[in-house]
């Protein structure tokens, strides 16, 4: 049967989160803050020139895993983001998007995916940012798994790109690997190694390179480890690209 919604035509069952307003452009003011429901538009650019701005998250429990805000600042100035208990999240400096997905739900901040991309207006240079503090967990297996969250296509250029994670190791005598692959080849010069010799072993596990990107290529932070039983776990982590030039 054919359904019209909106002008939207589809064959068979239709089905969605939300219907929520798709873009939103709200003039910051002084000290002032802009509280988002679940009704809210998805996509919101921030515009004006006044300091102190704020953005405040919905609740996480009156919407559903998947969600996403896209937020974009014009102005010329910083604005904070804050979580649903008005603490604060992140900070998006001018000229720059950022992009949340809701991974969870354990509370009513949630946990969201965030990733975004920064214009340098004097610099032109091109930088991107994703952060998670959504657990990953590699149990049982050897092979090079995709870190929940860490991948993206960053546009045509020469990057340094660098990884940062809180991991836990448990079981005596497991090495855990992190590289960057590059549409699936390993990129030999991010590869980085960690061993454990206690039976359980809280690190933070740091990769960089410098690696080129036709525009098209898909960037992934993959970890391995030598135990097929021991377990590695991976709490909060950020992968950042920093445009170096074409």
């Amino acid at each position: 049967m054919t359904q019209y919604i909106d002008n939207l035509i589809t064959e068979g069952n239709l089905r969605a989160n939300s219907w929520a307003p798709g873009f939103a452009i709200t003039p910051n003011t002084l000290n002032g803050t802009l509280t988002l429901t679940a009704a809210s538009a998805y996509q919101q650019e921030i515009t004006g020139a006044n300091t102190g701005y704020k953005v405040k998250l919905p609740n996480a429990q009156t919407l559903a895993v998947g969600w996403k805000y896209e937020f974009y600042n014009s102005s010329m100035t910083s604005f904070s983001v804050l979580y649903d208990d008005s603490t604060v999240y992140f900070y998006i400096p001018p000229s720059s998007m950022v992009s949340l997905v809701l991974e969870s739900i354990p509370n009513t901040n949630g946990l969201w995916l965030r990733s975004g991309a920064t214009l340098g207006v004097a610099s032109g240079l091109l930088n991107y940012t994703v952060s998670s503090s959504t657990p990953f967990s590699y149990g049982t297996g050897t092979t090079a798994l995709l870190i929940t969250g860490m991948s993206l296509t960053p546009a045509s250029g020469s990057y340094f790109v660098t990884y940062q994670g809180s991991i836990v190791i448990t079981g005596n005598n497991t090495s855990v690997t992190t590289a960057f692959f590059k549409d699936g080849s390993q990129v030999t010069d991010s590869i980085r190694t960690i061993a454990s010799s206690v039976s359980t072993f809280n690190t933070t596990h740091i990769s960089s390179a410098i690696v080129p990107f036709t525009g098209s290529e898909i960037l992934e932070v993959k970890i391995a480890k030598s135990s097929n039983s021991n377990n590695a776990t991976i709490n909060s982590r950020n992968l950042v690209l920093l445009r170096l030039g074409d």
